[in-house]
């Protein structure tokens, strides 16, 4: 088992993902084919559920990519049915303190680092015994800072052993710090998240982004930023669909495609 996106990150380089929203294995099949670094399945906000993740996650298979799930929320079945179906990393949303990112840790490691509970079903069929063995250092578990209680926390939670690193939703830290969503250039968000970024300097995490767009991700990662997602397939769809039109010469320019200012 190697995680390959956990281990660029241990190397010091940078690594770009996509978002996926849409349960469709061909989207997947496609996402897996073109160039990305991982792929994150989204449980919470996506169009999925959890039968959907047991045929996208074999999607993957033979591809050097890695597959992460954002659970639905910070529940130890959730995590552990996710890591079971074959993830190699959860990113857990709303982690406001540390009690919280400790429950991420402990559902995400086998004892005695955590508590995660044993039947991993397809990583067994894949890796055999020797996947037990491997999964505590191969298992990259991810804690959403998007809360001005997560914010005021963030150097705790960034702490914490097992947290590999912290993870931005940029709306949501905008609505969790009190300001316009969108509004990127505003100094509490900025002021945001060169505070998360010192703290997984100090202690040695990852800080990840959702990038809306490739410049956004290239805007976070030049800012310091260990890995950003390029976009979601609903995104990318879109926007061959405007570019189509457009080339065609049917339609005016679409000003949701275009990219915005800052984060």
């Amino acid at each position: 088992m190697l995680n390959t996106a956990l281990k660029k990150w241990r190397d010091g380089e940078k690594s770009v993902g996509a978002w996926s929203n849409l349960p469709d294995i061909h989207c997947t099949e496609l996402l897996a084919r073109s160039g990305f670094d991982w792929i994150c399945f989204d449980l919470q906000h996506g169009l999925m559920d959890y039968s959907d993740l047991t045929r996208l996650l074999p999607a993957l298979a033979a591809q050097p990519i890695t597959p992460l799930v954002r659970v639905a929320s910070n529940q130890s079945d959730q995590i552990g049915k996710a890591l079971d179906a074959g993830a190699q990393g959860v990113i857990v949303p709303m982690v406001n303190n540390v009690d919280g990112a400790q429950a991420a840790v402990d559902a995400c490691r086998y004892p005695p680092e955590g508590n995660r509970s044993c039947g991993p079903m397809r990583p067994l069929l894949l890796e055999g015994m020797a996947y037990l063995a491997e999964a505590n250092g191969q298992i990259a578990c991810l804690a959403m800072i998007e809360t001005q209680a997560g914010l005021d926390a963030v150097e705790e939670i960034a702490a914490i052993p097992g947290i590999d690193g912290l993870f931005v939703g940029p709306v949501d830290l905008c609505f969790g710090l009190g300001i316009a969503p969108g509004d990127f250039a505003h100094e509490k968000f900025t002021g945001a998240l060169t505070r998360i970024l010192e703290a997984c300097k100090t202690h040695g995490k990852f800080a990840g982004m959702f990038g809306y767009s490739p410049e956004l991700a290239m805007q976070a990662l030049d800012d310091g930023f260990a890995f950003a997602s390029l976009g979601t397939d609903i995104s990318f769809f879109r926007e061959g669909i405007v570019n189509g039109l457009h080339r065609a010469g049917i339609g005016g320019a679409d000003g949701e495609s275009a990219p915005k200012a800052g984060y």
